[in-house]
């Protein structure tokens, strides 16, 4: 059993004044609770709605018995130059995942679990199976709006989901996509009995549009803020030091060519307390674009800035992972993507194991996660849910789409 306290919230309690009450630190206590908790109290960078803390027995009750060479920090085991080595053969991961999306004073929370389940080897590629395990939950409450409710029965033709990722856990591409365009047809077959009316069959060209080749499939699901994170790629050369320079991209925006960050990479040579290799990654937006050419949408600088002239940068990247030191499977993942534009863009996505099995000791599972803030770039889910309110328009005429809402809502709520 975990050895840990349930802790009922007091009136002015903050991570901080607890975490300092257990002796640990603030990000200790948010990835210890967020291991043992239930999806819905996911712990983000506050204290929120939760009721209760899950947290660690103060260091001196743990009875570990542990000897002084294995109280010791292991050693991280490397290839070549400092890289580690990506290995998830015959892994299954349950993840708990809370995104924030922040756009100017909009805010908007996502919270749902998946599996991750590496399948097979195909050539030099690693074929992962992702799938969805439980109900969204937006703002803390099941989705129950028109929008959100198309929103998510129509993503279910997109999983169980393969996915084919390289041999430094790089995203490459969605394979198997010729399965989708049947799938579509029962998902729809069974849509049309719970909704209907000119939206909707919109609604659904949009998304057939999108199923129509694997490039559409692939370019439309790089806007999962989930499996972007997952399969960022944290398996490269972090040289002498531990420590390198690389460029990242990440979908804040939507953009045919995603915004680029220019980051500082670094590694702890040695295992942290809960037998975990650390990654942290920092830095500033790196591209040629302005502010105005994100603003308009364009792919590429409308005008190339004088060259030894300094720019102010308006973004930022940052990152603090959690591996599994035997595969280098992300055990938890922090990651936090800002942009400034006419308004602010923020996106936060914070990912935590909730499996019981793993190839490391149980306490490595005391390595969940934290989270927080926002954007808004169109993934399948924010898409798909940002083009039926854009059918909410005059054009559609106003009355009818209101009428369309109430009918199909109350058909829906009817049949559950």
């Amino acid at each position: 059993m975990p050895n840990h306290h349930i802790r009922t919230i007091q009136q002015g309690d903050t991570l901080e004044t607890v975490a300092k009450k257990y002796n640990i630190t603030a990000e200790e206590l948010r990835r210890y609770h967020n291991t043992y908790c239930e999806l819905p109290d996911l712990l983000g960078t506050e204290i929120t709605h939760q009721k209760e803390l899950i947290v660690p027995k103060p260091k001196s009750e743990n009875n570990s018995g542990e000897t002084p060479q294995e109280k010791e920090r292991k050693k991280v085991s490397f290839s070549p130059n400092n890289k580690l080595v990506y290995s998830p053969v015959n892994t299954h991961y349950k993840y708990g995942v809370m995104i924030t999306l922040e756009s100017g004073e909009e805010k908007n929370e996502l919270k749902y679990e998946t599996s991750v389940k590496w399948m097979q080897k195909y050539e030099d590629y690693h074929i992962f199976e992702i799938d969805r395990t439980s109900k969204i939950f937006i703002n803390e409450e099941e989705a129950n709006d028109i929008a959100d409710l198309l929103a998510y029965e129509t993503s279910k033709v997109l999983f169980p989901m393969h996915l084919m990722v390289d041999e430094d856990g790089n995203w490459e591409e969605v394979a198997k996509y010729n399965k989708y365009p049947e799938r579509w047809k029962t998902v729809k077959k069974h849509l049309q009995k719970e909704f209907d009316g000119e939206m909707v069959e919109n609604y659904f060209q949009k998304i057939e549009k999108i199923l129509e080749t694997p490039e559409q499939i692939n370019f439309y699901m790089l806007g999962d803020f989930f499996l972007r994170t997952l399969f960022l790629g944290y398996c490269f050369s972090y040289g002498k030091n531990f420590t390198t320079e690389k460029h990242i991209t990440f979908p804040i925006i939507e953009n045919g060519i995603e915004p680029r960050y220019k980051i500082q990479a670094k590694t702890d040579p040695y295992l942290d307390e809960y037998n975990l290799i650390t990654i942290e990654m920092e830095g500033i937006l790196d591209d040629d674009r302005s502010q105005a050419d994100f603003i308009n949408g364009n792919p590429f600088a409308f005008e190339i800035e004088e060259k030894d002239k300094k720019i102010e940068s308006f973004g930022n990247f940052l990152i603090k992972a959690f591996l599994n030191p035997n595969s280098s499977i992300p055990e938890a993942v922090h990651l936090e993507c800002g942009l400034d534009l006419e308004e602010s863009k923020k996106v936060s996505v914070v990912i935590a194991n909730l499996s019981e099995t793993g190839s490391i000791n149980v306490r490595s599972k005391e390595n969940s996660v934290f989270q927080r803030e926002v954007a808004a770039k169109k993934s399948f889910w924010g898409g798909m849910k940002e083009f039926f309110k854009e059918m909410n328009d005059p054009e559609y005429r106003e009355e009818k789409a209101r009428q369309e809402i109430a009918e199909n809502l109350k058909k829906y709520n009817d049949r559950k």
